[in-house]
């Protein structure tokens, strides 16, 4: 299980270094991040599609996780 943390560990730790840090950096740059905020926000089509999106990701990545588990203890 230590192993397993570990891992998730640097695979967040890779990504937000490799993806998030940046892209935040250059909407801040560029002025893309002040339309977003002067953006309403609505709840439609696309928010309900963007939060399925994000519970099957989810759903799947703890899916993997549990067979992952399951094989090394047998």
């Amino acid at each position: 299980m230590e192993r397993i943390s570990r891992v998730w560990a640097a695979v967040v730790t890779g990504f937000l270094a490799t993806v998030l840090i940046p892209a935040t950096a250059w909407a801040e740059e560029t002025g893309v991040a002040d339309v977003l905020r002067k953006k309403k926000s609505s709840f439609g089509f696309g928010s309900i599609f963007g939060l399925l999106c994000c519970l099957v990701v989810v759903a799947i990545i703890v899916g993997v996780v549990f067979l992952v588990m399951r094989s090394r203890k047998k």
